[in-house]
């Protein structure tokens, strides 16, 4: 076999080897065990840096970009609600939020998160993530949806159009998520229901 020959066929093995390399890493699904965790690893940094943004804009205040980190069918509904200038003259909803941090975070099971997700807002979806979060708040007017200091609460996400977005931001019996051993252990999270469920008005 002559060199250019020779040349040629090392040449042709690379090219496949870097292609079949290529289908492999566009099909995670296809992939070893370690490749997958490493697509997995993306995913969940991608659901991290949604709920980072989101807290961000609030905190920052940039009121006309919240909308868009949520699905398409909140967020219209929530771009009406904050677009809304009694809402905003009265401090209603996100609008009572002054700022807001988020301090830590924790992704739940999602057969045990979705006890405590309104399944109209995930269910159709087929890739979904659920995080239990602390965030510092600091509001105008505390109620029972939000008070100064830490406040605990679910974040759902889903993937629409191949990008993370939030389907859902629901309350939580945080008492029953420290009982199920999922909690954070801090003082002010075992006391943050009642603290939250004084300012219930009956």
């Amino acid at each position: 076999m002559n060199k250019s020959r020779l040349l040629l066929l090392v040449l042709l093995g690379i090219l496949i080897c870097g292609l079949n390399y290529g289908t492999v890493i566009a099909n995670p699904k296809d992939t070893s065990p370690s490749i997958r965790e490493s697509f997995t690893e993306v995913g969940y940094k991608s659901a991290i840096e949604v709920m980072e943004g989101y807290f961000n804009d609030i905190n920052e205040g940039r009121w006309t970009n919240v909308d868009k980190w949520f699905v398409k069918d909140e967020s219209k509904v929530i771009k009406g609600f904050l677009d809304d200038k009694e809402n905003q003259e009265k401090k209603l909803g996100l609008l009572n939020i002054r700022k807001a941090r988020l301090v830590d975070w924790k992704e739940l099971p999602y057969d045990y998160a979705r006890n405590y997700v309104p399944s109209h807002n995930i269910e159709q979806y087929r890739d979904k993530k659920v995080f239990y979060v602390a965030v510092d708040y600091k509001v105008y007017n505390e109620n029972e949806y939000n008070i100064n200091g830490i406040n605990y609460f679910l974040v759902a996400l889903v993937l629409e159009d191949n990008k993370w977005k939030i389907a859902s931001i629901p309350l939580v019996p945080v008492k029953s998520i420290i009982f199920d051993g999922y909690g954070f252990g801090t003082e002010d999270e075992k006391t943050f229901d009642v603290r939250r469920l004084k300012f219930h008005i009956k």
